[in-house]
């Protein structure tokens, strides 16, 4: 691996024009398309400066790091954002996407298309702007020494007894993971149904991300949901390009742990090297980084996290990460 880049998505939810578009989409399609509640609620594009202190960590932490990609829709830019740094790069959806699939409010759709930016290395990582670096980290922690992806992932024991049953499974978040592992399962025998992604900063490789989106079996799905204005529950999360890559010896899987509190000694020694290294997922950063120090974490904003949690997240972020990047104006 001589290269790996960095593919960052984002959105100005305070945009007008934005705002107008996305509420005339809405008016559009509807009763004609199964739209997921959380796709259309303000947590999903809510913007709280979370890529600037994720540039920020990936500076801090990742100076490795060969290029960064920003996509944008609507010509949306960061106002605080050094557009002419070496190192940065905004990527219009536009130039990623089919012409009929624009405009786009899907970032499940966006993440389908990825690969299709210009100059992306084959080595890249994939990371919404709410997922940060939490210390120094090697590219070793993404690949291994053969430029195998390392694909962190957790136990999803719920989806595991329930099987393939969709119409028992509420979650439309967990829905799309199900029917990536569906395909997966269907094409090459392989059952992934009670994994779940570790959801946070992912490796791929652009090659393979393209033989999977491209495979005859694969791509009238992917097609489809590239149309989609607004995240259904019937799409193919990215989670696919991994267990792709797992079924083609290109990734390993790594579960994700946490020590344990209480009489764990055991368990906290036999798994140390995991429960250091694994990457955190959480709504209330400063409450949950008081009993660990991950390597990458990321804050969910959802209809759950209220303005005072929201206050504490930035205060957090602000406070690990206080010095500007040389990404800023």
């Amino acid at each position: 691996m001589k290269k790996i880049d960095l593919v960052y998505m984002w959105v100005n939810d305070r945009d007008k024009n934005w705002q107008r578009e996305k509420n005339h989409w809405l008016q559009e399609i509807k009763n004609e398309t199964r739209v997921c509640d959380d796709s259309i609620t303000d947590a999903r594009w809510r913007d709280n400066d979370e890529l600037k202190f994720a540039l920020r960590s990936a500076e801090k932490f990742a100076p490795w790091i060969n290029h960064i990609f920003i996509v944008t829709g609507f010509g949306q830019v960061p106002k605080w954002l050094n557009t002419k740094h070496p190192k940065i790069t905004v990527v219009p959806q536009e130039d990623i996407m089919p012409k009929d699939s624009m405009p786009t409010f899907n970032s499940v759709a966006i993440e389908m298309c990825i690969m299709n930016i210009p100059n992306l290395s084959e080595h890249f990582l994939l990371s919404n702007d709410d997922m940060f670096f939490n210390r120094h980290i090697d590219p070793s922690f993404f690949y291994d020494n053969r430029g195998r992806a390392i694909v962190w992932y957790t136990q999803n024991k719920k989806i595991g007894r329930v099987g393939f049953g969709m119409e028992m499974v509420e979650s439309d978040y967990r829905k799309t993971i199900l029917m990536a592992a569906y395909k997966i399962y269907k094409l090459f025998g392989k059952k992934f149904y009670k994994l779940a992604p570790a959801h946070n900063i992912d490796p791929y490789i652009k090659s393979s991300m393209l033989q999977c989106r491209n495979h005859p079996m694969l791509t009238r799905d992917f097609d489809a949901q590239i149309r989609n204005k607004f995240r259904t529950n019937w799409e193919l999360q990215r989670w696919i390009f991994n267990l792709y890559d797992v079924v083609h010896n290109r990734a390993v899987l790594r579960k994700r742990r946490f020590f344990k509190k209480g009489r764990h000694f055991i368990y906290n020694l036999v798994n140390y090297r995991s429960c250091k290294n694994s990457p955190l997922y959480c709504e209330n950063a400063e409450q949950a980084m008081k009993h660990t120090t991950p390597t990458l974490f990321c804050i969910n904003d959802t209809i759950n996290v209220t303005d005072a949690v929201r206050k504490q997240n930035w205060e957090f972020l602000n406070k690990k990460f206080p010095e500007k990047s040389s990404f800023e104006l």
